[in-house]
């Protein structure tokens, strides 16, 4: 009898711990966690939106591990890895002459990234994001070389390029690889191969950053763009400035393929 006097309390005590809990875990805002909840995967199989018209603004999603989640979890075929803790997704679609083989080729010329301006929410202008930028035959001596050509890009294998932005303390080689090749489109997947580092601090751990490009022909010159880039883990600052940085390095990218200056302002 005596022990069971004694267990009665802590039983209710339990009881009212558990109650408390689950009362605290209703009570989050939407999207909140209950302490030590698993983070949800931000990887799913939400098939991507249909292509906006090429006069019409690019639509760019972002998924931040613990905070902004825009719409279900995407698919994120063609990226290494499925755990990320940001993601940002860019479908568009754009005017452009030619073949599907003019568009590969322009992938191949890495040396065009160079001057490529970007809108900086942090200093609230515009700005240039790629400082140097040009194709090498191995990361490791960085040496440099001409452009890929289409049959390189079209051999499947790595190939890589020396990239320097303005957040970076050095240049930083990148892996560019064809993935799939078809009638009508095709896919790349961009890897930092090399860690971005700023100010002594690594910022970007090597192949954290993954990219997958896809363009496809939608018919009558236009091309529907679609990328999808993750990072793995974020370091060294707000989770949110890193969501703004990268959606902005997004877009810029696809202003350089589709010929256009976008106001991102509104995607803040």
């Amino acid at each position: 009898m005596q022990s069971n006097d004694v267990s009665r309390p802590r039983r209710q005590g339990l009881c009212r711990l558990a109650a408390l809990a689950a009362w605290a875990a209703a009570g989050l805002p939407g999207g909140a966690r209950a302490w030590g909840d698993p983070a949800p995967p931000l990887c799913g199989q939400a098939p991507p939106p249909a292509w906006p018209a090429a006069d019409q603004p690019a639509l760019v999603q972002t998924w931040l591990q613990g905070g902004r989640l825009d719409g279900p979890a995407p698919d994120c075929s063609g990226l290494r890895s499925r755990e990320f803790e940001l993601l940002v997704r860019l479908t568009a679609s754009y005017q452009a002459p030619g073949e599907l083989a003019d568009q590969l080729a322009r992938f191949g010329e890495v040396s065009h990234l160079k001057g490529l301006t970007y809108w900086s929410f942090t200093d609230r202008k515009r700005q240039v994001l790629v400082r140097e930028s040009y194709a090498v035959d191995k990361p490791a001596t960085m040496a440099q070389r001409a452009d890929y050509t289409l049959a390189e890009l079209r051999s499947g294998r790595e190939l890589y390029y020396a990239h320097g932005d303005n957040r970076s303390s050095a240049l930083v080689p990148y892996g560019m690889q064809l993935l799939q090749l078809g009638d009508n489109g095709f896919q790349l997947r961009i890897e930092n191969v090399g860690e971005v580092r700023f100010m002594g601090f690594t910022v970007v751990g090597v192949r954290e950053m993954q990219w997958v490009l896809q363009v496809e022909r939608l018919g009558n010159g236009r091309w529907g763009y679609r990328s999808l880039m993750g990072l793995q883990r974020l370091r060294l600052g707000p989770a949110d400035k890193h969501r703004q940085s990268n959606l902005a390095r997004c877009v810029a990218i696809f202003d350089l393929i589709a010929g256009r200056q976008t106001d991102i302002e509104p995607y803040r």
